[in-house]
């Protein structure tokens, strides 16, 4: 795979706004737009830093930190995984139609290796491991992603994008083990709230890359 080639300290988990001078012009909200809306659980974004990095000979990356916020918008109290912050899955279109009708520019899958501990699914009642959401509340989370753009714009490469507007998805993962247990802790503490454990997709979010960036040589 292209990317493949590139060095590790560029694979992070990854998505991509304008950055003008190693700072997002987009300094707010990444997106408010809600995640699927028959989930309680729903997740917006919003930017705190990022930068332009070089890559190869032909491929650049923008690293982004990130604050995830999960609000609770059901009726009753979720149990969410206080580690639920990696990217799995990234999906860029060129418009919204696109990305409705499900034509990706870019449709990349991340394996993310993890290891809680068994204490954190010990015990009668959820641990520190766990954050409780009642009907109303939220959590938030940081973490890094970003995006491989084309230099210059000079020739197609799989797994990165041109410069331009492009809309942007996300899956982030939300549970690290097996189904089993995320059931069985569900039945364990159901008297605390429902354990959340599914993968959870955000809505389509507008960005564009910028043609004339500065790009650092990043560690």
């Amino acid at each position: 795979m292209r990317i493949s080639q590139l060095s590790r300290g560029l694979l992070v988990s990854l998505i991509c706004l304008t950055v003008t001078n190693g700072q997002s012009r987009l300094s707010g909200t990444l997106g408010q737009i809600n995640t699927q809306l028959e989930q309680p659980v729903q997740l917006t974004m919003r930017t705190v830093s990022g930068e332009y990095c070089v890559g190869d000979s032909e491929l650049d990356s923008l690293r982004l930190k990130v604050r995830l916020t999960y609000a609770n918008k059901g009726r009753r109290r979720l149990i969410l995984y206080e580690g639920s912050r990696l990217i799995s899955r990234i999906m860029i279109s060129r418009n919204f139609t696109d990305a409705l009708a499900k034509r990706f520019e870019v449709n990349s899958s991340l394996t993310q290796l993890t290891a809680s501990g068994s204490k954190c699914y010990k015990g009668a009642v959820p641990n520190d491991c766990f954050v409780i959401l009642p009907p109303g509340a939220s959590h938030e989370a940081e973490t890094v992603i970003g995006l491989f753009v084309v230099r210059g714009d000079a020739r197609e490469i799989a797994g990165a994008v041109k410069s331009g507007d492009h809309v942007v998805q996300v899956e982030v993962i939300t549970w690290h083990e097996s189904d089993k247990l995320a059931k069985d802790l569900r039945a364990r503490w159901r008297r605390y709230g429902t354990v959340w454990y599914e993968p959870i997709t955000s809505a389509p979010v507008p960005f564009t890359v910028e043609k004339q960036r500065k790009v650092a040589d990043c560690p």
